[in-house]
């Protein structure tokens, strides 16, 4: 049984540890909440420090400054309700030595009034004002985090326990397309099945999301064999792990292929890999080699001629591209438009070689990746900044035919609609940025 999915009849869920979007506190009883909302026990104001020190009931405090108070103030004069957009123009409207004339707690404690200098007055919630708190120091990063986002890294056991989910559920049931998006996000990769084998599905499933990622190839691409082809994804070649499209300055994040024709011969078996759970190894147990991948660029150029016209794309990244912290943002691997890497000098360069086999020989290490031949009707789904893809080669008879149609979503579009789900279906904000520019949310299996 794998303990990543519970798997159901007809669609599964997701076994998370709940991340709360609000704090549990050790040893707090009912009484330091009313109705969920934490409770203020003291307010009190410095005008020498411009600061609003809160004490709450469990007695632990934060300070806000003035200034800080004052730009945040939530009220419809100083933000658009629907959008969330700052209407207050801070620098313009608000002197940096503001402070308040008066500041006043509700007797039970969940709302704060402050009337400010300039005439304003900001009435503030307690569970606003925890949710703004500020921390007394800085932090060190936590180099234990592997990437920006809540992630569960994986290798080839996911093959036992890769997420199924129905195309019809998913159009149907705003639940499952939760699920979906939810999943994806965490896992980087899914399969959709029962889907009507015609073109045309990938579209439905864009219109859901927001829209489909326009590219040089089309909204969406049939990958089949051809008699004059741009790229060796329509021939019946093996193609390596590569992550597609890391010569555009804006990569798509997330591909999907959708089975159309599956040749009945061995080969065509889609390959998958969890690039960040390598990238952890290899940083773990070659950590130079890491480095050299994280701080090297590689360019990356192509060029063809397809539905739109001419193309000629060229850009350059490093391999492993990460943070200011030194957390993973994506993967850029692309053996096909590779070309060099940038900056590497005559002595260094067989350095450099040694650490891109050292990476790309863990990527095809078996208890890493999986094999996957999808079926006519199955749509493999995945994020296309971590999960990197292959395909084994195989041979074309007379009469047989292999064809999937291939499409890109951009995660800005996705992680939306995967908000706007959350906060829908009450399960809490999904993906929200903390000070640390960490993605934190409330992961749920309702």
């Amino acid at each position: 049984m794998c303990s990543v999915y519970r798997m159901g009849w007809t669609r599964f869920q997701i076994v998370l540890s709940c991340h709360l979007a609000r704090p549990q506190f050790r040893g707090l009883s009912t009484s330091h909440f009313l109705f969920g909302k934490l409770l203020m026990k003291n307010v009190e104001h410095s005008p020498t420090k411009r600061m609003v020190d809160i004490t709450w009931k469990d007695d632990t405090s934060h300070r806000y400054p003035y200034i800080y108070l004052r730009d945040n103030c939530p009220c419809s004069e100083c933000f658009f309700k629907e959008s969330g957009q700052r209407l207050l123009d801070v620098v313009r409207d608000v002197d940096i030595n503001i402070k308040p004339d008066k500041v006043e707690m509700s007797d039970d404690g969940t709302k704060l009034s402050v009337a400010w200098s300039d005439g304003h007055v900001s009435l503030l919630d307690s569970d606003w004002l925890f949710e703004k708190r500020l921390a007394d120091e800085v932090k060190p990063p936590d180099f234990a985090e592997v990437t920006t986002r809540n992630v569960v890294l994986w290798g080839n056991e996911i093959k036992e326990c890769i997420p199924r989910l129905k195309f019809h559920d998913i159009l149907s049931d705003e639940e499952v397309q939760f699920d979906w998006l939810n999943s994806l996000y965490r896992y980087g990769v899914m399969l959709i099945t029962d889907t009507p084998v015609q073109e045309g599905q990938l579209d439905k499933l864009g219109e859901l999301v927001g829209y489909l990622r326009m590219t040089a190839y089309g909204k969406t691409t049939l990958v089949s064999t051809r008699q004059k082809v741009n790229s060796v994804a329509y021939t019946t070649y093996t193609l390596p792990f590569h992550s597609d499209l890391p010569y555009y300055e804006c990569k798509p994040g997330i591909q999907m292929l959708f089975c159309l024709e599956q040749i009945p011969t061995e080969g065509g078996e889609n390959s998958l890999v969890d690039s960040f759970n390598v990238a952890q190894q290899l940083k773990k147990e070659e950590p130079h080699a890491y480095e050299l991948l994280t701080n090297t660029h590689v360019l990356f150029r192509t060029k063809g001629a397809d539905i739109l016209g001419d193309y000629d794309f060229e850009g350059a990244r490093p391999i492993l591209e990460v943070d200011h912290l030194g957390r993973l943002l994506r993967c850029n691997l692309n053996e096909g438009t590779r070309q060099c890497f940038l900056g590497v000098t005559a002595d260094k360069t067989q350095e450099m070689y040694e650490a891109y086999y050292s990476f790309s020989k863990r990527l095809t290490d078996p208890k890493n990746m999986f094999l996957h031949k999808l079926s006519s009707g199955e749509i493999v789904v995945f994020d296309n900044d971590r999960v990197l893809h292959g395909r084994t080669g195989y041979t074309l008879a007379e009469g047989m035919g292999r064809c999937l149609e291939s499409t890109y979503i951009d995660w800005d579009v996705a992680r939306s609609k995967l908000n706007v789900l959350g906060r829908k279906l009450k399960k809490g904000p999904v993906a929200r940025m903390d000070s640390n520019l960490s993605v934190v949310g409330q992961w749920t299996t309702a």
